[in-house]
């Protein structure tokens, strides 16, 4: 499958990984580097322990080995630097090319940074036992982008291998009400991108000093169609409670690589 360009949003996560690399990825209050309480290494990469903690024994549970795994926008490695003692080798890929360099200069040697570009995952077919990615693909410009994504994460996997992403989704209700909340989305979706616009023209024009951040959702009946058209089997989608503060809830779609059975706990 053809990578996708979304050059917006790539071009901001670029512009966060010079700017200020922590805050980029986990935009708390007060966090900023000239806030009240910046990030520091001390306190940035326990966010990615707690939820790593709470995320890998539920892929674990789904089915998973632990032998090679790509990990998607990586940033400056909150979640790589304890994904690779789970794993003989991750594969950390960005579009940033300083949020990689941060993080290798914090990562262990079982750790390999690829800058991407695009949609694209610059790794051979059927070369990851896994999948894995945390507040990237909300980021895009559009969901025929994560369909790309989607198709280059089935490209790469092996015959077993599985994909454990997080994607902001929603779920309509039945009946008379599922037109007014189409409505009510799609004119939430035409202000939020009102405002991207209007930050993104301000930011390329030096009028404000930070990048936009684009969110998008997915609805559940596109996930589950995209990924089966994609030859994807055995979708299913979790939310999870608790780990660090970056969110209180984390949608994830599981999906995995028709062919020999992955290992379970």
């Amino acid at each position: 499958m053809k990578s996708i360009k979304s050059p917006a949003s790539n071009q901001e996560w670029q512009a966060w990984g010079k700017l200020d690399p922590l805050y980029g990825v986990a935009t708390l209050p007060k966090r900023a580097k000239n806030e009240t309480n910046p990030w520091t290494d001390e306190s940035f990469y326990p966010l990615g322990a707690a939820d790593w903690k709470r995320f890998h024994p539920k892929w674990r549970q789904y089915g998973l080995k632990s032998g090679a795994c790509i990990e998607i926008g990586c940033g400056a490695g909150r979640m790589t630097v304890h994904m690779a003692s789970d794993f003989d080798v991750v594969h950390a890929v960005d579009i940033s090319a300083e949020m990689i360099e941060y993080a290798r200069l914090r990562a262990p040697a079982n750790v390999v940074f690829h800058v991407g570009s695009g949609t694209g995952i610059p790794l051979p077919a059927d070369s990851a036992d896994g999948v894995f990615s945390t507040h990237v693909l909300q980021h895009l410009s559009s969901p025929a982008a994560a369909s790309a994504y989607f198709g280059e994460m089935y490209r790469v996997l092996k015959p077993g291998g599985s994909i454990m992403i997080h994607l902001p989704v929603i779920a309509w209700p039945g009946g008379s009400l599922m037109r007014i909340h189409h409505f009510i989305h799609r004119a939430k979706c035409l202000l939020d991108g009102g405002r991207v616009a209007l930050r993104r023209y301000m930011f390329r024009r030096a009028l404000i000093r930070t990048p936009p951040m684009q969110v998008i959702w997915y609805e559940v009946s596109w996930v589950y169609h995209t990924l089966e058209r994609l030859g994807f089997g055995d979708v299913e989608i979790r939310t999870l409670f608790g780990g660090s503060k970056m969110a209180v809830q984390h949608p994830f779609v599981f999906a995995r690589k028709a062919g020999a059975t992955s290992d379970a706990p």
